[in-house]
């Protein structure tokens, strides 16, 4: 490992002894990880290149391995957030068919107003050529 044991500030973030420090292969930016991520891949937060967390000197991959008391929280812990995706995912759904079937009903009552709309125009049309009938004869019949 190097200088990874003394606490620095690298970008207004406090490095533990226990983070990995290194550069992106990609564009040089300096990444800071928590050790857990050792062997990884991560995108990088500069470029976005996935790259590959180095595992330090002298580390085991089986260091990386929780307590199994951890593990459980862990697992516990997903469950319960599992759980609220779930009922948010059951939840969205139900809004989904809500939001359906109001957009059914506008739909009916868009062509409702469209079949409307058609019968004005044409009693419109009617009403207009009618008046023009009326002004024609009114005309013919001065003109006589």
């Amino acid at each position: 490992m190097t200088d990874e044991t003394n606490p620095e500030e690298i970008d207004d973030v406090e490095i533990k002894p226990t983070d990995i420090v290194f550069d992106c292969p990609n564009c040089g930016h300096n990444l800071c990880v928590d050790y857990r991520a050792a062997g990884l891949q991560v995108p990088c937060s500069d470029c976005g290149a996935i790259i590959q967390v180095p595992i330090p000197d002298g580390m085991q991959l089986d260091d990386l391995d929780s307590d199994p008391g951890e593990m459980l929280q862990q697992l516990l812990q997903t469950r319960r957030m599992l759980v609220k995706a779930e009922a948010a995912a059951q939840k969205a759904g139900e809004k989904v068919v809500e939001l359906t079937m109001q957009l059914a009903d506008c739909r009916k009552t868009l062509l409702a107003v469209r079949a409307r709309i058609e019968t004005l125009q044409e009693a419109a049309d009617i009403a207009n050529a009618t008046r023009q009938e009326v002004i024609d004869m009114i005309a013919s019949t001065t003109a006589k």
